[in-house]
């Protein structure tokens, strides 16, 4: 079996390669371990002492020899579940670390229909209002399976779509959806660019045939000063 899977979930290569030896030996000694993995006398100790650590391998004491065992692969699940407890625990420290930063202005570039789905998967998560300056409503046809996942959660958090659209006829088919608000822009004014504004983000899109791409910039100033443009427009429209 390729040890990759055991790798993606935490171990080495060579504890994989031991686990996986163990396995198929049941009770072994360091000596038989060595040969069936055909790895060195000195990687196959440390390891097999990381591996207890790890709570995936034991042993018993017979006629003043040590046998290991794996414990059965369904414990690795307990595993993963120590890592997330232990990245849980970890998690407020290394946020306080992250509040430490200086205020900067962070920026993102997605394509893709599935850069689209990471951007609206963050707007849930700032949990804001949503700001839109040339609405189009293209996102309800370009991500047909994605948005009713979207917009259920959207209207379970109570968040509201304010919209300046490029046409009556996007209004009209949108508008009808709970918590959504807007006006039509003069003519003249559509163009391939949308803008989103939601909490301290700025998503600005280019939709160029099928393939969207969006710029983000993570910064309170700069989306507290597209509000305040979207709003003024707002109120003159």
């Amino acid at each position: 079996m390729n040890t990759k899977i055991l790798e993606n979930i935490g171990l080495t290569r060579n504890q994989a390669e031991i686990y996986l030896a163990l396995l198929k030996l049941g009770s072994a000694t360091a000596q038989q371990i060595i040969k069936e993995s055909g790895m060195h006398r000195s990687p196959v100790y440390d390891n097999l002492e990381k591996l207890q650590e790890h709570g995936l391998v034991s042993y018993v004491v017979k006629d003043f020899k040590k046998y290991f065992q794996a414990v059965p692969p369904k414990k690795l699940y307990s595993y993963l579940e120590e890592k997330k407890q232990e990245l849980a625990e970890a998690m407020p420290e290394l946020e306080k670390l992250e509040g430490m930063k200086k205020e900067e202005i962070n920026a993102s570039i997605f394509k893709g229909k599935e850069g689209l789905k990471t951007i609206h998967l963050d707007m849930l998560k700032e949990g804001k209002d949503i700001y839109v300056l040339g609405g189009k409503g293209l996102i309800f046809s370009e991500l047909e399976y994605f948005i009713p996942h979207f917009e259920k959660e959207r209207i379970k958090k109570g968040l509201k779509w304010k919209i300046l659209w490029d046409k009556e006829k996007t209004k009209k088919e949108v508008s009808k959806k709970p918590l959504v608000e807007g006006k039509v822009l003069p003519k003249g004014f559509d163009s391939n660019c949308v803008v989103n504004v939601f909490g301290n983000k700025v998503a600005i899109f280019l939709w160029k045939e099928t393939y969207p791409s969006a710029f983000v910039i993570d910064n309170k100033d700069v989306s507290d000063s597209f509000r305040k443009w979207f709003n003024l427009i707002y109120n003159k429209v």
